[in-house]
């Protein structure tokens, strides 16, 4: 009984842990980023007017965060991945 009680004890704080995992990934999200990260500097409406390729969407945001873009990794992918899909030539 006890092992059995302490087995759904350990699985209920896996699962719960790849809960919090899952939810802390998908918290990553482009559009998201663009209005709270991006428009603290300039509006998102220019943003949303250019037109360009993955790569100069990548190159944008990199020159952004040399003049002090708050993003890691993680939320620069994915905001790159949303501008070049959104916002494409």
């Amino acid at each position: 009984m006890k092992k059995g009680l302490l087995a759904v004890l350990v699985a209920s704080i896996g699962f719960a842990g790849v809960s919090v995992a899952a939810e802390k990934a998908g918290a990553v999200n482009g559009a998201d980023l663009l209005e709270k990260r991006c428009a603290t500097c300039h509006p998102s409406a220019k943003v949303k007017g250019a037109k360009k390729s993955l790569a100069q969407w990548e190159t944008t945001v990199t020159t952004m965060m040399s003049r002090g873009a708050k993003l890691n990794a993680a939320e620069k992918k994915a905001l790159v991945e949303y501008l070049s899909k959104t916002y494409k030539p």
